[in-house]
């Protein structure tokens, strides 16, 4: 992995949120475990990959715009969790506030045009 990656606020940050989710949606019931849970873990899998992939490659701006696709996806997905009481109302408040600062920091590196994070 490049040093810029692992040295970038975002990315480091969506990594602390990967760490927090799998231990967490993987207890979740096996009735969701191939739908809901297999989604969200994809979606923010992927929001992971267009962080790297814009720290590694020329094509910053459109992977950034993917990124915020994905970004938006596990709201959602966390949001139906929640709705399905998979994950408690403490769990839920910690997650967004996680999301959050990933989507807030997202937002400031796409504000300068996709230069370094």
């Amino acid at each position: 992995m490049s040093a810029p990656a692992r040295q970038s606020p975002i990315f480091a940050r969506t990594y602390d949120l990967l760490q927090w989710l799998l231990p967490h949606t993987s207890g979740w019931s096996r009735r969701y475990r191939f739908t809901l849970t297999q989604e969200l873990m994809r979606a923010a899998l992927r929001f992971q990959e267009r962080i790297l992939e814009a720290t590694l490659t020329g094509d910053t701006a459109k992977r950034l715009e993917q990124a915020d696709v994905e970004l938006q996806k596990v709201r959602l997905y966390l949001r139906l969790g929640f709705d399905l009481q998979l994950l408690s109302s403490g769990q839920y408040a910690h997650v967004s506030e996680q999301i959050g600062h990933v989507g807030r920091l997202l937002g400031a590196w796409r504000g300068k045009g996709g230069g370094t994070p």
